[in-house]
């Protein structure tokens, strides 16, 4: 009985030293791929912009360089002309961010709370990142217009 427990105590402490070791190599690789990446694992995104109008930008971004009118492959995109519509979470004051969303052309603005809505040129999107005043930006629901009526179909 004796040797049993032994060894039972022996294989939980080979067990825990392995761990111990585990954890300490992959903590050493999260402190790498950290220092790497230059930020830490706490940090905001790296980006203020939903992938969804990341993507909207980079197809405009193509046809424009092809020098051919943008069409929306996408029909989740509630774009209408050159200008998509958006919804913005304020970081502070919804009045501040309408303000500088005005700035980069946003047209029909509508606020709720911290959501400010409109219609933003589809080629002041990456601005977004700039603006002290935002939190997050994302493509609006398709159907919805900024106000809550109905967003014509292109």
């Amino acid at each position: 009985m004796r040797g049993a427990r032994a060894l039972s105590s022996l294989c939980i402490a080979l067990v825990a030293a392995g761990v111990a070791k585990s954890s300490a190599s992959d903590a050493r690789d999260d402190r790498a791929a950290v220092a790497a990446a230059g930020s830490e694992p706490s940090a905001k995104p790296a980006t203020k912009i939903g992938g969804d109008l990341r993507a909207l930008y980079e197809a405009y971004r193509e046809a424009q360089s092809r020098g051919v009118d943008f069409h929306a492959a996408n029909r989740t995109w509630p774009v209408v002309e050159d200008r998509v519509a958006i919804d913005a979470t304020a970081a502070g004051d919804p009045r501040a961010l309408e303000a500088d969303l005005a700035g980069l052309g946003l047209r029909n603005p509508a606020a709720f709370e911290r959501i400010v809505s409109g219609q933003l040129p589809i080629s002041t999107i990456p601005a977004l990142d700039t603006l002290d005043t935002l939190a997050f930006a994302r493509a609006a629901a398709r159907g919805q217009a900024p106000g809550g009526s109905r967003a014509p179909s292109p």
